[in-house]
């Protein structure tokens, strides 16, 4: 079956992850933390595996986390 999303689909995600990361890094506790590097090993092992959707759905379930993250530490 083919794949619905592609590789490049990925790397967005992921540039975007990055980026919220890098912006959010010191607000992160201790459990934040591993809950994201996790989630990126997650992502990583269905890349390895050409399993991109899946790589892509806890790419944006990451996303996700982050962006809920971000929000309660500045609310």
């Amino acid at each position: 079956m083919a794949n619905k999303y592609t590789d490049e689909d990925v790397l967005q995600l992921s540039y975007e992850i990055i980026q919220l990361i890098e912006q959010n890094i010191s607000c992160f506790n201790d459990d934040e933390t591993e809950n994201v590097v996790t989630s990126n090993e997650s992502i990583a092992f269905h890349v390895e595996n050409d399993n991109i959707d899946r790589a892509y759905i806890e790419a944006l379930n990451l996303k996700e986390y982050l962006i809920k993250l971000k929000n309660n530490k500045y609310k």
